[in-house]
């Protein structure tokens, strides 16, 4: 009766020596079945103890990594009979193929997946892999996958570590991975690029409307939708706001979820805070028009008509990146101004700004500040304080009075006597004004409001 030689692949599931040297391994087959494959006789033949024990060790070491093996064996005409083990061949399923042109790409991780296939195939097996998808800012995603089988296990796992934590930290991350494979390589973390002229990124001053975790067109997602009113803008140490119109416009923020953003947003919307957000618009970076410079109103929508096509997809939206959440009327320590009048000290008395008939060596006209004349002048202010005490410091070398709500306030000295100060406890809306009685317009108004408590 010949023998027929057959070849199976699979993976090896148990081993049994008994007794006289017979050595029997149990197979799970690609298919599913569980065949049972013999080694012959370790005690006989001495001439083949180092071809046996060398298949005993290769089926041995393949159980322990759980790789799989390709099996060449015997057995006798119409399959009948134990399968006497030819030939065996270990296959790795670790990933150690040469990597090709690098790539590099940013993005916050929106979905990740961990697989472990043990199942061998025709021509290579599957090694276990993690994989990535990434939301750039070009409005794209990204996937890539993570080979966790690379021969240095530690540092795979360290990758998976840190996309894991980004994913739940809602970080921004930067993979660099093979071209062709999409495999990565590397990880890293993603700063993101500071040339706003570049990016598209613009400063948004407003209130948070809404806070919702599902966002249209997103799969997966690990991304929130924050709906953003915008205000004017502040200038100036002092926050100044000047009495321009301006039309509120509603904006759809992404930020991706757990992440210190997100927090930032949820306690503005909880506490009716005001917020500063740089934030990059989805379609813009998706196309090659160069950026805006300059947006008063970032969208070119009316509130009324983005309501109705706020699900139109993520082109729509603006990615949002480093939120400030701002004290209640934008600053803890000094009030916003609403409109400040200096026009006297900067320009004189009206009426006198250019004073005629007094002619120099030159024959030209001399102005009041270079005949410097004292005249009185005043610099008055309408602003909103949050509750508390407040000091007004000043570096003035003329004599002056200062008046809040046209109620006098004292002023001290300090011991150089350089610097004076008075003090008020000050809530809502305020008019601060001070006469200055010998001013001339060459010199210097230096004021400070801050709050104390």
């Amino acid at each position: 009766m010949a023998n027929q030689i057959r070849t199976v692949r699979g993976f090896v599931v148990r081993m049994e020596v008994g007794r006289a040297g017979l050595v029997v391994a149990r197979l799970l087959e690609d298919s599913g079945d569980t065949s049972e494959y013999q080694i012959e006789d370790l005690d006989a033949d001495p001439e083949r103890f180092n071809e046996r024990l060398s298949k005993l060790g290769i089926l041995r070491d393949a159980m322990n990594r759980a790789e799989p093996v390709e099996i060449e064996y015997l057995t006798g005409e119409g399959g009948d009979g134990p399968r006497m083990l030819d030939r065996v061949v270990r296959i790795t399923r670790d990933s150690v193929a040469a990597f090709g042109k690098l790539d590099t790409v940013d993005g916050f991780v929106t979905d990740l997946q961990l697989f472990a296939e043990n199942r061998t195939g025709a021509q290579a097996e599957q090694a276990d892999r993690a994989e990535i998808s990434l939301l750039t800012g070009a409005l794209a995603t990204s996937n890539l996958v993570l080979d966790m089988q690379v021969p240095e296990r530690h540092t795979a796992r360290a990758q998976f570590d840190w996309v894991l934590a980004a994913y739940r930290n809602g970080e921004a991350v930067r993979l660099w991975f093979d071209a062709q494979t999409r495999r990565v390589v590397a990880v890293g973390a993603s700063h993101g690029s500071a040339d706003d002229n570049k990016t598209g990124a613009q400063l948004i001053d407003g209130f948070v409307e809404s806070l919702s975790l599902c966002v249209p067109g997103v799969a997966g997602g690990n991304l929130a939708r924050v709906r953003f009113t915008t205000a004017p803008a502040f200038f100036g140490n002092g926050n100044y706001v000047p009495l321009a119109p301006f039309v509120p416009v509603t904006l759809d923020f992404v930020v991706p979820k757990g992440s210190d953003g997100y927090r930032l947003f949820e306690a503005g919307l909880r506490d009716n805070l005001r917020m500063q957000v740089r934030a990059v618009p989805l379609a813009q970076a998706a196309s090659d028009t160069p950026p805006k410079q300059s947006v008063e109103a970032p969208a070119p929508a009316a509130a009324d008509t983005r309501a109705a096509s706020q699900d139109a997809g993520l082109a729509d939206y603006w990615l949002a990146c480093c939120p400030v959440l701002l004290a209640p009327l934008a600053s803890a320590s000094r009030p916003v101004w609403i409109r400040i009048a200096r026009e006297t000290l900067d320009h004189g008395i009206e009426g006198v700004a250019c004073t005629e008939g007094l002619p120099s060596n030159d024959l030209s006209p001399l102005t009041l500040r270079d005949l410097r004349i004292p005249y009185p002048a005043q610099w008055t202010g309408w602003g909103c304080f949050n509750h508390g005490v407040y000091r007004f410091q000043f570096q003035l070398d003329v004599p002056f009075r200062l008046c809040v709500d046209d109620e006098p306030l004292c002023l001290h000295v300090d011991a150089d006597g350089k610097t004076r100060f008075a003090h008020a406890c000050l809530c809502g809306e305020c008019e601060v004004v001070v006469s200055l009685e010998e001013w001339t317009c060459d010199k210097t108004f230096s004021m400070d409001v801050y709050r104390l408590r």
